[in-house]
């Protein structure tokens, strides 16, 4: 086991200037999604957001999240979902 661990997984800057930061998800703690925690351009923490497991974003907007999911049998879906601020 590593001594450290990384606080985040990945980050998305979205197009109104605000931070998203994926969490890292420890080995064994297994969660039903990514968690994400969104910052405003001074770092200031607006919140959390939670997406389904296999979701990949490609942008998000506004009012909205563009996204990539995959079903059980691999076959991949675009999916555009509104964001509520």
């Amino acid at each position: 086991m590593a001594e450290f661990l990384p606080a985040f997984n990945s980050l998305i800057a979205d197009r109104v200037g605000h931070l998203w930061l994926e969490e890292f998800e420890p080995p064994g703690e297994e969660r039903p999604g990514a968690r994400w925690t969104v910052l405003n351009p001074e770092g200031r923490v607006l919140g959390w957001v939670e997406t389904p497991d296999g979701l990949e974003i490609y942008e998000i907007g506004a009012d909205y999240l563009l996204a990539d999911a995959r079903d059980e049998l691999e076959v991949e879906y675009v999916q555009l979902w509104s964001l509520e601020r």
